[in-house]
């Protein structure tokens, strides 16, 4: 392979690896919240090369435990946020790097999507930015989040009302979606976009968590239908 291959191969490994993250994750985030761990040995260390060593801080760790505790079954707590955030911002910033080289990836997005594939290539670039740049706890937006996607959308004439819709048996049938209407639907007015507004509104975690799993389910079609070519 050559660099912009082996590239493109880290940049789809990426994507597969922070949806596995985002699934063991959540597993032990709901595992937090039923089982009592505070009061098992929290000492936890790494060693490296050199006899190094680094011992994370127990004090900290029974902390994240208690908030777990603490948070209703059906309520976020610490760990699981930044779990999933982690996970979509990393899916995401692979997902716009792999799409930056001409590739037969990109090609098979390009056929997949039709006229949709820059509508896509919008939303995938806004999360990542988003969650890139953002350092409010609230998650709000900052120009810099969407004026660059915004300035490309006029440049190309194109309608600042980004709309995407995937329906998964329509598209991708090989996968055996759960039902017929089992689809990934999101609309973003770009030009409407303001410094301070909420991320959460725009795009809800449900719509983050569709959008990560359709990017991990695309890289998973393409390499089977590259498979396929061998």
């Amino acid at each position: 392979m050559n660099d912009q291959e082996i590239l493109l191969e880290d940049a789809l490994l990426l994507v597969e690896q922070n949806f596995y993250f985002l699934h063991m994750g959540e597993f032990f985030g709901k595992l937090s919240k039923t089982e009592d761990f505070t009061n098992r040995s929290l000492f936890v260390v790494k060693k490296y090369e050199n006899e190094k060593a680094y011992y994370f801080n127990a004090e900290l760790i029974h902390e994240l435990l208690l908030n777990a505790q603490k948070s209703a079954k059906d309520e976020i707590s610490l760990f699981e946020y930044f779990v999933e955030f982690n996970a979509f911002r990393g899916i995401c910033m692979a997902m716009v790097e792999s799409l930056r080289f001409e590739s037969s990836f990109k090609t098979y997005m390009q056929e997949l999507f039709h006229e949709q594939y820059e509508n896509f290539f919008d939303i995938v670039s806004f999360v990542r930015n988003v969650l890139s740049h953002n350092i409010h706890s609230e998650i709000r937006l900052s120009q810099k989040d969407f004026d660059g996607t915004l300035k490309r959308i006029r440049r190309m004439g194109r309608d600042s009302k980004v709309f995407f819709n995937f329906a998964y048996a329509l598209s991708l049938p090989e996968l055996g979606a759960p039902n017929e209407a089992y689809s990934f639907t999101c609309k973003i007015d770009f030009e409407s976009l303001e410094e301070g507004m909420p991320f959460l509104e725009i795009l809800s975690m449900w719509d983050l968590m569709m959008l990560s799993e359709l990017c991990f389910n695309l890289v998973m079609t393409y390499r089977m239908q590259e498979e396929k070519k061998v």
